[in-house]
């Protein structure tokens, strides 16, 4: 079984090249579907639980909903959000917070009061890492101007300073820091507190090749820095019928049977490394 460590219950409306062209909406609305089959239909397929990266009253409503299946991990404006606010979302429930989009470097210390209060709590601290697509984060405006995002504050590298003022913070980087995935790999490998998953469409898209000679170069398996990643997909599982996370599921034994990762590490990447980041 497995745990993702990286889902939605809120989708962007896509066109036939599969470019954002609606609004982001909801997924599901108690009374459509049985929520029991909904959530034995994934877990015949092998997914036991999901971590819900929304906003918070999605991310909480879907928890209420779905109780033995969601854990909530709210998206936050980090540049609106204050330290009471992370107090009260962790007091709600949610198990840590999804940060995505910064107006500055995720390691500015303009946002190291956010990161305290996690870091004392024994919260996770996901980032969003790499490229975000352009449609789903309009321009802000600020002084007098647009102001857009830029990719390069949600580097991995931006996490580095992060890791440092917080060594005991447990962080993870999702998307694998696409493109830059070497940095990536530096990262959980340097740090004892930061991992990460190859969640989105990219990552699992890319040659076995490259992530061969990345975890195992020359033929050594870096057990390590395997046992620094998560399953995670970035895809619903609240429609029925639905089943995106299909290919990812595909894609991590791929990568098991590639380098040929042992049993007990497939595991620790399928369920217990989020689990243990979870405190469960």
């Amino acid at each position: 079984m497995r745990i993702d460590a990286h889902s939605h219950a809120m989708h962007a409306s896509r066109n036939a090249q599969g470019h954002y062209v609606g609004p982001i909406s909801a997924c599901w609305r108690p009374g459509e579907w049985d929520a029991e089959q909904l959530v034995r239909q994934h877990r015949e397929r092998g997914v036991e639980r999901v971590l819900l990266l929304d906003p918070p009253e999605v991310a909480f409503q879907m928890a209420a909903w779905f109780p033995e299946f969601v854990i909530p991990v709210p998206m936050v404006d980090m540049d609106r959000l204050t330290p009471a606010d992370v107090e009260t979302l962790l007091a709600r429930g949610a198990a840590g917070l999804k940060f995505i989009a910064p107006m500055h470097s995720y390691g500015a210390n303009r946002y190291f009061p956010l990161y305290e209060v996690l870091c004392d709590r024994r919260a996770l601290a996901v980032f969003h890492t790499g490229y975000l697509a352009d449609a789903l984060f309009a321009p802000r405006r600020a002084l007098g101007r647009e102001d857009y995002v830029d990719i390069t504050h949600m580097r991995p590298a931006a996490v580095d300073r992060i890791a440092r003022a917080f060594p005991a913070l447990k962080i993870l980087m999702a998307h694998f820091g696409n493109p830059w995935w070497e940095e990536a790999w530096k990262m959980i490998s340097s740090h004892a507190n930061i991992y990460a998953d190859f969640s989105g469409g990219t990552a699992y898209r890319r040659s076995l090749n490259m992530w061969r000679e990345m975890f195992a170069p020359n033929g050594r398996l870096d057990t390590a820095a395997i046992g620094k990643l998560c399953f995670a997909s970035d895809v619903t599982h609240f429609e029925p019928e639905r089943y995106e996370y299909l290919p990812y599921i595909e894609f991590y034994e791929r990568f098991y049977e590639a380098l040929q990762v042992p049993a007990e590490l497939r595991q620790k990447v399928d369920r217990e490394t989020i689990l243990t980041l979870l405190g469960r």
